[in-house]
């Protein structure tokens, strides 16, 4: 669903990043008889998760679309490495490519980053997460798609219980997800939050780990929510190791087609 809504809302904003303005010169600059196509350079967060894999591939196709394909791609994994992304939008910089797709592994320290990219000509397009400086930003309601998961987490274990949040990276989804969860949840008195700050590193082994010292750290956990799939994927094996019955809700639905 959320990959559907960042297609619809690419075709808005690349309509507006490829018409000339003070920010999009650079793309007119090389689009010249010698040199007709269209650079684009793409950093996301995680490319062994299939959410980010999807939304790459979105990216590709709309741009695509856009320039009657033709297009080209300089596509980089963060890692959530803030020091590895800025030297990655200053190899985009170096590259001269025309427009950058940007999802921040820090809304705020990438600024300079961006800002760079910016003076270079170069429109930036914060995807997922915000980037302070971009030009435009695709996100989606991450506030609310926490408030949805952990209501269903809450009834489902009927109102009662222990919940662990495997929380992860300080990116402004996750930091989101997190708060629309413990907004649903702070409506349940006989829900207990038992731990918050396990970082699970958006990654099935980040996942497996966290679930495991949770399982071992905390008595009687009923339910878990945690702020991606891969995520989750590594929590669900943790709690099939134990034996233990643990309900588990997140967020992206990584695993559909």
């Amino acid at each position: 669903m959320k990959i559907r809504l960042f297609s619809c809302l690419f075709a808005a904003v690349l309509s507006a990043v490829l018409l000339p303005s003070p920010f999009t010169s650079a793309v007119y600059a090389s689009n010249s008889p010698s040199d007709p196509v269209i650079r684009a350079g793409i950093s996301v967060s995680d490319l062994t998760n299939p959410y980010f894999v999807t939304m790459v591939r979105s990216i590709q196709d709309e741009l695509s679309r856009h320039t009657n394909e033709k297009a080209r791609f300089i596509v980089r994994s963060s890692a959530y490495n803030l020091e590895r992304q800025i030297r990655q939008l200053d190899e985009f910089v170096a590259e001269k490519v025309d427009v950058i797709f940007l999802a921040a592994t820090d809304e705020f320290q990438i600024s300079d980053a961006v800002l760079r990219a910016r003076k270079a000509g170069i429109p930036v397009v914060a995807v997922d997460v915000r980037a302070q400086g971009a030009n435009f930003a695709v996100t989606t309601d991450n506030v609310q798609a926490g408030k949805v998961a952990c209501y269903n987490l809450a009834e489902y274990i009927k109102g009662r219980g222990n919940i662990v949040i495997i929380n992860g990276p300080p990116v402004s989804s996750v930091i989101e997800r997190v708060s629309g969860c413990k907004r649903i949840l702070a409506d349940y008195p006989s829900i207990r939050i038992v731990s918050d700050s396990l970082n699970g590193t958006a990654s099935y082994e980040g996942g497996l780990e966290a679930m495991a010292y949770a399982l071992e750290a905390y008595q009687d956990i009923s339910g878990v929510f945690t702020i991606n799939d891969p995520t989750a994927l590594g929590a669900e094996q943790a709690i099939r190791q134990s034996g233990k019955d643990v309900y588990i809700v997140s967020v992206d639905a990584a695993r559909l087609p």
